[in-house]
């Protein structure tokens, strides 16, 4: 029942940000075949290089980045279509143990013999299944445009050769740094909601939650040091998908997000568990 109310629930959602990002996706990959001519590769590249090496990972670049490459520019272009996925996958928790009480179903709720452990489940596995969905969605539209810049012909000459199983490959390493990223980013969501009364402003906090968190990645990857490596654990970095593409992927701060992501959900089933449900 509680599976079924979530799902329903934020699915109308799920469909609406998908299309705004196969949007933003289709306008940035319209980029792809102009960057591959010779004359604005060169120029691109000469830009990139102008940049130190903190500044390039603030970009979404490393020293072997090669534009030409599809698998590299998707890198480059999820790395910014990044920020609003994590804003989609902690609204899906933040909202999510709150909004029955916003609503007035909390009453309903209560009438069925569930307990509060159930519902933490039922929500988190509904929303689980519809961030994949999500994902899915996501990546059958990147594949899509890549078939049709292939199929067009633009610039092919410029364009170094891909097999579907090299695309394919290159979608399931950033889908995979997006969906650990989004796990963290969605417990975080899910411990905001457990201690919530309201989901009137969850949407907005969770905005500015990501907001800060990628405004922090920058103040530490400009300043070094020690703050930089605090940063380096960050979801948004220690996934990051230019890091999965060029596999240089650090195991501790990927294993520490893991922790992090199983510790805010075991708070959160703590915390709903002991809260006060007022209806």
């Amino acid at each position: 029942m509680i599976f079924n109310m979530e799902f329903k629930s934020n699915f109308t959602k799920t469909i609406a940000w998908a299309i705004v990002l196969i949007v933003l996706l289709g306008l940035m990959m319209a980029f792809y075949p102009f960057l591959a001519e010779p004359q604005m590769n060169s120029i691109f590249g000469s830009m990139v290089e102008t940049f130190n090496d903190s500044t390039k990972e603030i970009l979404g670049f490393t020293s072997s980045t090669d534009i030409t490459n599809i698998g590299d520019y998707l890198a480059v272009i999820y790395h910014y279509l990044a920020v609003l996925m994590f804003i989609f996958a902690m609204q899906l928790g933040a909202s999510s143990l709150s909004k029955e009480q916003t609503s007035g179903n909390i009453e309903y709720i209560y009438s069925n013999p569930i307990s509060k452990s159930e519902i933490v489940t039922s929500k988190l596995t509904a929303n689980l299944v519809l961030y994949l969905i999500f994902l899915l969605i996501m990546a059958l539209a990147t594949f899509g445009f890549v078939f049709i810049i292939a199929a067009s012909g633009v610039n092919s000459k410029y364009i170094p050769e891909m097999t579907d199983f090299d695309v394919i490959q290159a979608l399931i390493r950033i889908f995979v740094s997006l969906f650990g990223s989004g796990l963290v980013f969605m417990s975080f969501g899910f411990l905001l909601s457990s201690m919530s009364k309201s989901s009137e402003h969850q949407d907005a906090i969770s905005a500015l939650f990501v907001f800060l968190i990628v405004l922090l990645t920058i103040i530490g990857k400009t300043m070094g040091g020690t703050f930089a490596n605090v940063v380096a654990f960050f979801p948004n970095v220690a996934f990051a998908t230019y890091a999965f593409i060029s596999s240089n992927i650090n195991v501790l701060t990927i294993g520490v997000n893991l922790a992090i992501f199983v510790v805010f959900i075991i708070l959160t089933y703590t915390i709903y568990s002991n809260k006060e449900l007022k209806y």
